[in-house]
């Protein structure tokens, strides 16, 4: 991929990354979305400190804007307000530095919902990496079987009774407007797309689960923690959201 590409000067949507020593992906997943169907987008990268290779990967790229913090700094909602305040795209996405599309078209299958003007956001799945635990491999099979089939397991329950069914910004899309009605809240521990979505909802707007949005995300191999492992904590988090008066202000420190 050459990085002497012209940017388009209105994209329609920006990609928002955010990296920290991405090394072991990040070539693959910037190849996959330069490699899209549809190409009518710009890329801006929000780095926190990263020692290993991730800035001489990023260099290979067309990168629009590449934004870089202190790891002291980093938050989840800071890192994405701040590159979505940069952004031109009247659509955003959001996935990681270790986020894999799945495919040639999952960038054009996805953004056709926001035809819709009340879709706020798109959400999709997400299966292991190829260095994913064993918890994450079978992980795969139970969020499978949970969506389609239904099922007791309190993980599989807490993905197919959620309102939104899967929104994460693992790999997710928004609406700008949408956004700055209500950034990510910087003063929420965690979890920022959980609160973001049910607000989202509380203000009369759809979000979409579609299937065909999916990307390869994992943590790693043995010793890695994993969604699994934090069960409990994103529980007492996400309960602490759903107590929350809506509709709600969001605390950020980006101008609009």
């Amino acid at each position: 991929m050459s990085k002497d590409v012209d940017f388009p000067q209105k994209p329609l949507l920006t990609w928002v990354i955010r990296t920290y020593n991405e090394e072991k992906w990040l070539d693959k997943v910037l190849n996959a979305l330069f490699m899209q169907s549809r190409l009518d987008f710009e890329v801006i990268i929000v780095d926190s400190e990263s020692t290993d290779s991730t800035l001489d990967i990023i260099k290979k790229y067309p990168i629009r804007k590449l934004i870089s913090i202190k790891k002291r700094d980093f938050h989840y909602s800071y890192a994405l307000n701040l590159g979505i305040s940069e952004a031109r795209g009247e659509l955003i996405g959001i996935i990681s530095g270790h986020s894999l599309p799945s495919h040639r078209f999952w960038y054009e299958w996805s953004i056709k919902h926001f035809s819709n003007p009340k879709v706020a956001a798109v959400g999709g799945q997400f299966t292991s990496l190829p260095d994913g635990s064993y918890q994450e491999k079978l992980g795969d099979i139970q969020f499978h079987t949970s969506m389609f089939k239904g099922s007791t397991n309190k993980f599989d329950s807490w993905q197919s009774s959620s309102p939104f069914k899967a929104f994460t910004n693992t790999n997710s899309m928004i609406r700008k407007s949408c956004w700055k009605q209500y950034p990510f809240d910087e003063s929420v521990e965690a979890s920022e797309d959980y609160d973001w979505c049910i607000e989202m909802l509380s203000r009369g707007y759809d979000v979409v689960f579609e299937p065909n949005f999916n990307v390869y995300h994992s943590h790693g191999g043995l010793g890695a923690k994993t969604l699994h492992d934090n069960w409990e904590y994103w529980q007492k988090i996400n309960k602490i959201h759903d107590r929350k008066s809506r509709p709600s202000k969001s605390i950020h420190s980006v101008k609009l």
